[in-house]
């Protein structure tokens, strides 16, 4: 009975990071698509055709990673950086598709550090949590000089009065 259990819950997981790396590689086509309609129409510089590329990769990864690591806070960084190798991997096997070749080149090796730093630095920031202050158990600053105690008939300031 263990084992039908342990074998759910991987699966579940799976599908999970599955769904990560979609939604990953989704925002990644999204913004490769403005970017080359912004090439196409527009008179944007095609030198920046490079760094939108990587904000894509950026941006799509931290996207996908962030929901894996909030589906799985105990293994937060593990479905991340999961999540972010998956990614690098199915882009590059549609990159090399595409071209038709298998090249593994400096840039190549640059979109994968990117794409493993990014999910770690998602896997951080999705599991934060906010702390909740209290506002009305404190008393601002502003207003403490409002409140002072009448004894002394003046402010004190080092134990000396003013």
């Amino acid at each position: 009975m263990e084992e039908n259990y342990i074998n759910k819950i991987s699966s579940s997981y799976f599908k999970g990071i599955i769904k990560a790396v979609a939604v990953s590689l989704t925002v990644t086509l999204i913004i490769l698509l403005i970017t080359a309609l912004l090439l196409c129409f527009t008179d944007f510089p095609e030198m920046y055709t490079f760094p939108s590329a990587i904000a894509a990769t950026v941006l799509g990864v931290f996207s996908g990673s962030s929901m894996a690591a909030k589906r799985n806070p105990s293994k937060s960084l593990l479905s991340a950086l999961l999540t972010a190798f998956l990614y690098a991997l199915i882009s590059f096997v549609i990159g090399s598709i595409i071209e038709r070749r298998i090249v593994v080149s400096l840039n190549t090796a640059l979109f994968g550090v990117i794409a493993l730093l990014t999910g770690a630095i998602a896997s951080i920031l999705a599991n934060r949590t906010k702390s909740k202050r209290n506002y009305n158990s404190s008393s601002p600053g502003l207003f403490d000089k409002f409140n002072r105690k009448k004894s002394s008939g003046g402010y004190r300031f080092n134990s000396r009065r003013l």
